[in-house]
């Protein structure tokens, strides 16, 4: 189907500066920006920038999600304003990549099993399905998920012969919707430990004019195609909501389409650290004191990091510390005690940097430095690109 004026309007949002926009060959993807999100800029276009396909006619080539927020992050999603009386299921809420199925000849080329051609005639592109992630055609996660979709299983003895079986029966896919699924493969992981997996888990299909199935019918045809689905829970989220352990949380689907997300707070904590998984986020942490309490349980591959980036902070505080000590110590040796205030202020210009000063004034009135160290430390880092961090999708 064709809607050139949600396209439109999409471009309006660009140039807002609200959406970004990716392109490969004809087709547009929409993303709504990272400010978006930060200072609630929300609108009923930017929030079905999630991942939306357009082709340049108009044609929309795949229209997944709309944006969904988290219990209590909005209005509509306080406990009181969800619409209960529609109904609710409660699905397990995964932790790898969003990935938007779309059909067709166009597209970035994938490395990916495709059928053998029998001559070397050309042939156009072959239709097939692709997938992308909510802000691009071509990252790693949407490369990577495509070529799990077209996998095949081990060889297996047929006839005489050899024979890998697909992964996924992909012709009971109907081509004419928007497929959503889940990205999990080892390399990908965020936060939750899915042991190794490398799967595609159906998450939803919509019409291209954004109706989204019921999900009974989504379990038929996952179940004709091989793939996994969501683990359902018994639970309600009106009292206290219990979390397992290794688990994002919940994704609550009431029986209009509206979503809303529970995240567990373990996994809200360890994904709080990933995102400030920077000198200056390690900061607000240290100082908020929740270092030690959620560090140890984050993947070791990105607690090494953290680790190193956390060092790298609490030494420049040290080295500020340490000297603002020792100033105070060597103006003391210097220029004596219970001197004139004009005798040490003349010292400290002449031996102290600028930006330091405060430091030994604050110890000669007997005050607590902790704060302001900090603060020069937050500056400091604020400048700086630090050590190599690591990027959350």
């Amino acid at each position: 189907m064709k809607d050139p004026i949600l396209l439109n309007k999409l471009w309006k949002e660009v140039e807002a500066g609200r959406v970004t926009v990716m392109q490969s060959g004809s087709l547009s993807i929409f993303k709504y920006t990272q400010e978006t999100h930060i200072k609630d800029l929300w609108n009923d276009v930017n929030r079905q920038a999630r991942g939306i396909i357009f082709d340049v006619d108009g044609t929309v080539v795949a229209r997944p999600f709309s944006k969904f927020f988290n219990l209590h992050e909005r209005a509509e999603t306080e406990r009181q304003n969800l619409p209960w009386d529609e109904g609710v299921e409660i699905f397990e809420k995964l932790d790898g990549s969003c990935g938007t199925g779309y059909f067709g000849t166009k597209g970035p080329s994938e490395d990916v099993e495709l059928p053998i051609r029998t001559d070397a005639t050309y042939h156009p592109p072959l239709p097939m399905w692709r997938l992308a992630t909510p802000g691009s055609m071509e990252s790693e996660q949407a490369l990577e998920g495509t070529r799990i979709l077209h996998e095949r299983e081990a060889e297996v003895p047929f006839a005489g012969d050899h024979y890998r079986r697909p992964l996924y029966e992909l012709e009971h896919l109907p081509t004419d919707c928007t497929p959503v699924f889940e990205i999990i493969y080892p390399e990908n992981r965020i936060v939750v430990d899915y042991h190794g997996a490398r799967e595609l888990v159906l998450l939803a299909i919509f019409e291209h004019n954004g109706e989204e199935w019921h999900p009974r019918r989504v379990d038929m045809i996952a179940e004709l195609c091989g793939f996994r689905r969501p683990e359902r829970y018994d639970i309600d989220i009106r009292g206290e909501v219990p979390f397992e352990d290794n688990h994002e949380g919940y994704v609550c689907r009431f029986g209009n389409g509206f979503r809303v997300k529970v995240k567990s707070p373990v996994y809200l904590r360890i994904h709080r650290l990933l995102n400030h998984l920077s000198p200056k986020g390690v900061v607000e942490l240290i100082r908020g004191k929740e270092y030690g309490t959620t560090v140890s349980q984050l993947p070791k591959e990105i607690a090494k990091d953290f680790d190193d980036v956390r060092a790298h902070v609490q030494g420049i505080y040290n080295d500020f510390l340490g000297r603002a000590y020792t100033n105070y110590n060597n103006l003391l040796k210097e220029v004596g005690i219970n001197q004139p205030r004009k005798a040490y202020a003349e010292w400290v210009i002449a031996n102290v940097p600028n930006m330091e000063t405060g430091f030994v004034f604050a110890l000669l009135d007997d005050k607590d430095i902790e704060d302001r160290v900090w603060k020069l430390v937050l500056e400091t880092v604020q400048s700086e690109a630090g050590p190599r961090t690591v990027e959350v999708a």
